[in-house]
């Protein structure tokens, strides 16, 4: 607000898309080790839908993925065009 040519004007906006990804990779690994003892304890009880425990798993696992997928091409430096049009 106080830049004589506003050259701060999209810092938040970088800064804020940093840490919610960051922020979401944290999120999604607390569930993975909630999901991993919830189908723990499930198991222990006689629920034993493994269909139903690896679906579980397999979404927290491509979340997380995607996620460090962001990571690894935002500190590659490589352009969006060049992974969107291969």
């Amino acid at each position: 607000m106080l830049a004589r040519r506003r050259e701060y004007l999209y810092l938040g906006g970088l800064l804020s898309s940093g840490v919610s990804i960051y922020l979401g990779l944290l999120v999604f690994v607390g569930y993975m080790i909630v999901d991993t003892q919830d189908i723990i304890e499930k198991a222990h009880l006689g629920d034993l839908d493994y269909v139903k425990h690896a679906l579980t798993l397999f979404t927290d696992f491509v979340a997380v993925f995607v996620r460090i997928l962001i990571i690894m091409v935002s500190q590659a430096g490589i352009p969006d065009k060049a992974i969107f049009n291969g």
